[in-house]
């Protein structure tokens, strides 16, 4: 239950920080948003993570490290702005995230 809650309410304080950003809320709203959003898939993550019936496979290692190169990207965005590092981080978070999905769907056939 707390599994499933933690989910889609991460995933809706997500869309409800891009509309806020998108109406030109303060700039603080969709960062304190954003960081709720972060927090409650990470509690997801590990509380699906601690069950026994889900394996870790390559799927998942490839979802992770897009995690990870997208908040990598985010820092060359804001903090050192290098828009080809950034770009390249970013596109290639989506491309493993999209390879990972797949491969997840796949394994679940």
């Amino acid at each position: 239950m707390i599994k499933k809650a933690s989910l889609y309410t991460g995933i809706g304080l997500l869309g409800i920080a891009f509309v806020v950003k998108w109406l030109n809320a303060p700039i603080y709203y969709f960062w304190i948003l954003l960081g709720l959003a972060i927090s409650l898939k990470i509690i997801f993550l590990v509380i699906a993570l601690r069950n026994k019936s889900i394996r870790v496979g390559l799927w998942l290692y490839l979802i992770l490290a897009g995690v990870v190169m997208i908040l990598t990207s985010f820092l060359f965005k804001h903090i050192f702005p290098i828009p080809i590092v950034q770009n390249i981080l970013f596109f290639c978070s989506i491309s493993l995230k999209i390879i990972g999905l797949i491969l997840m769907l796949l394994k679940n056939k």
